[in-house]
């Protein structure tokens, strides 16, 4: 049942989304309305005679913002056309009602402002938003425009304009006054939309406090042969954790060393051990590894693979227990029993969906905690909403209210079904938001400024192969362009995403082994990330066939494996492909012996591909590397990749994304080919080729 509050608190936001949509539909209706110039009259006919004919306007003009700062126009209505040598012929009566009159070449303009449409400008309702932009000011941006309210605005001593985001700015000191003063406002009717309390105080204390206690990690707290490791930008990253008392959200970008830093921090509590770190399966013995590495006095780790496998009895700061996100949720009562006072959640983003079962065990476990880390490259892989769950677990505090959160930063509203939150807004107060309370994130370009290049290409594939195919192709693109709903049209993708794999597959071999395997090419390595099985074995049988070695890691890779096969890759030189599944073996490996990453299918969120891209490009590597897309026109690749390209747009507007793969290089290869009678792509019967995928997990489809 709900209660009062919510019960009360649903009125109101659907009150809220009402109103939005009726200003939306009246906007809408104005714009659509065309100003039409009043006809040329002839010349027999006197001012007043016309003056008197013409009836009053109600054309509202909004003049761009550009121009707030200068006085607003007064638009001729309406206007008289008279040789300027008949002025003198008009009856001073005629022109009384005037309030300009212009001569302009050989015509004179009359004009006259109505006392109608004056009014229409001044009761016309007008919606105002005020957000974070730095942490002195805030931004307004108000729509439809209104003279009145810029005149306000000037008011303000501290406000500036910004000709090129069009938008205003006050000092956040001046920002109750700008209220008040939009509250005594009679003649407009304003919509006020400002910043969130628990934000405001979140922006007032951040001021407060900035100058911290400084801490220092060279006088023991944190093991020596942890400290003497870190390079510079990892030391100011577990300062920033000390500082936040171990709650924090590390979201460095992939390859700078995130695991290290999140050892060091939790090491700095190590009186709040044992140490709990949730893991996904394929990485959870490379964070025993790194454990043994840098923190070899912790003796006991404890790498949980079953359900049945108890926790440790011994509590002290020389135990570490690593599991699953998987046996974490099986293990719920156990670790709600246990409790576990510092925690680590690597790949964060796993914990996305405030739904998902994971999420919420996550988040029972953290409550319990004195200390939490999460830690990813990419904490949201496709919209600002897939950040809340993770904020809650660091903060709990700062946006108790999902719903809120939603409206005001994923443009979050009633949809046909249920509420939707898919979108951005407010971006950059976000941005400072996340910066200013929980997280910490720094670029390769800005730390590692001798780390090797990364050049990313997108190669378009044309062949009678992928022609061959065009039947099925086609039937399923059909089947999604005719989808009515996001659930139908999102299954119709999928599908068509699996015939596009099985379209490509025969292709993509035959790229890479044109490309990097031709007689007398360069020695190099390679990984070739896939995510349908039919692609992955495609590829394994032809480098078998060639006489190719390489290693693969898919989701039926076992996780003790996985490390054996990532140390044969890097360590072993004739070991020079690795086939790698997308979502099994796309984080927490480091495969730096690779210079070339050829992408044989793309993925629904573009954070997928960037963490794949980063297992070659990252701490280590000391080579340039080569980033390829294969992309396959008239495919699903055609729906995919824009989708991609807008995703990063937005997630580049909050600051966690460096990326838009709008700049990257395009090649066109035609490779002309027939599919043999021993063609691999003959290993795979037509009937089965569908289901041959690897999970989807998670998909979103972009819906």
């Amino acid at each position: 049942m709900l209660t009062e509050e919510q019960r009360a608190r649903i009125a109101r936001n659907k009150a809220e989304a009402q109103r939005r949509a009726a200003i939306r539909i009246e906007r809408e209706k104005r714009d659509q309305t065309s100003v039409t110039l009043p006809r040329i009259p002839s010349v027999s006919l006197t001012a007043s005679e016309y003056v008197r004919s013409c009836p009053p306007s109600t054309s509202t003009h909004i003049f761009p913002s550009s121009v707030a700062d200068k006085p607003s126009p007064k638009f001729p209505d309406p206007q008289v056309f008279r040789p300027s040598s008949d002025i003198s012929r008009i009856p001073k009566s005629s022109t009384e009602s005037t309030n300009a009159t212009v001569t302009h070449g050989p015509l004179t303009i009359i004009s006259k402002v109505s006392d109608e449409r004056s009014e229409e400008t001044a009761n016309r309702d007008i919606s105002v938003t005020i957000s974070i932009k730095d942490k002195n000011c805030v931004n307004v941006s108000f729509h439809p425009f209104s003279s009145r309210f810029v005149d306000l605005l000037k008011s303000i001593p501290s406000r500036k304009y910004d000709p090129s985001t069009r938008l205003w700015s006050i000092s956040f000191l001046d920002l109750e006054q700008f209220e008040q003063e939009v509250k005594k406002l009679k003649d407009l009717h304003v919509s006020l939309d400002s910043i969130p309390a628990n934000v405001a105080k979140l922006f007032i204390n951040s001021n407060e406090t900035s100058k911290s206690i400084k801490y220092k990690i060279d006088d023991g707290a944190i093991d020596e042969s942890l400290v003497s490791a870190l390079l510079p930008y990892q030391r100011k990253g577990v300062l920033y954790g000390i500082e936040r008392r171990g709650r924090l959200l590390l979201a460095d970008e992939m390859g700078l060393g995130k695991s290290i830093q999140a050892l060091g921090i939790a090491r700095y509590f190590k009186v709040d051990w044992p140490l709990l770190i949730v893991c996904p399966s394929s990485v959870k013995f490379a964070w025993r590894n790194e454990i043994q590495r840098f923190l070899p006095a912790v003796a006991n780790i404890i790498v949980i693979e079953k359900g049945s496998e108890i926790l440790p009895v011994e509590r002290s700061s020389k135990t570490a227990v690593i599991m699953s996100y998987d046996l974490m949720v099986t293990k719920r009562a156990e670790l709600l029993e246990y409790v576990f006072h510092i925690i680590i959640f690597d790949e964060s983003h796993l914990i996305k969906d405030c739904q998902a079962q994971r999420t919420k065990v996550a988040t029972e476990i953290a409550r319990k905690a004195q200390r939490t880390i999460l830690l990813s490259g990419t904490p949201a892989l496709s919209r600002p909403a897939e950040l809340y769950s993770q904020i809650r677990i660091v903060d709990p505090k700062i946006f108790p209210n999902f719903r809120d959160f939603a409206i005001r930063y994923c443009d979050g509203r009633q949809g046909r079904f249920a509420f939707e939150a898919k979108g951005c807004t407010n971006s950059d107060e976000l941005g400072w938001i996340l910066t200013n309370s929980v997280m910490i994130r720094r670029l390769k370009k800005d730390v590692l400024h001798d780390i090797p290049i990364k050049k990313q290409e997108v190669i378009f594939l044309t062949d009678s192969a992928i022609s061959a195919n065009i039947s099925s192709l086609r039937n399923a693109k059909n089947a999604y362009a005719a989808a009515k709903d996001s659930e139908t049209r999102h299954a119709c993708l999928v599908e068509w995403y699996a015939e596009t794999g099985f379209a490509k597959a025969q292709s993509v071999a035959k790229h890479i082994l044109d490309s990097f395997f031709y007689e007398g090419a360069p020695k190099r390595k390679l990984l070739v990330f896939a995510h349908h099985q039919v692609m992955l074995d495609s590829l394994a049988m032809v480098m078998i066939k060639k006489g190719i070695r390489s290693i693969r890691i898919d989701g039926s890779t076992p996780s003790r494996h996985r490390e054996e096969q990532c140390k044969l890759f890097q360590e072993n030189e004739n070991i020079v492909v690795a086939i790698l599944s997308l979502t099994a073996a796309g984080v927490g490996i480091t495969l730096t012996a690779a210079t070339v990453v050829v992408f044989a299918e793309l993925h629904w969120n573009p954070g997928t591909l960037k963490q794949a891209e980063d297992r070659a490009h990252r701490v280590g590597q000391t080579a340039d590397v080569c980033v390829q897309y294969l992309v396959a026109q008239g495919t699903a690749d055609d729906v995919m990749w824009p989708l991609i390209q807008k995703k990063m747009d937005v997630l580049g507007s909050f600051n966690l994304s460096s990326d838009t793969f709008k700049g990257i290089d395009n090649v066109h290869k035609n490779m002309v080919s027939n599919v043999a009678a021993n063609s691999v792509v003959n290993y795979f019967p037509p009937t089965k080729r569908s289901k041959m995928r690897e999970p989807l997990g998670n998909v979103d489809s972009g819906y």
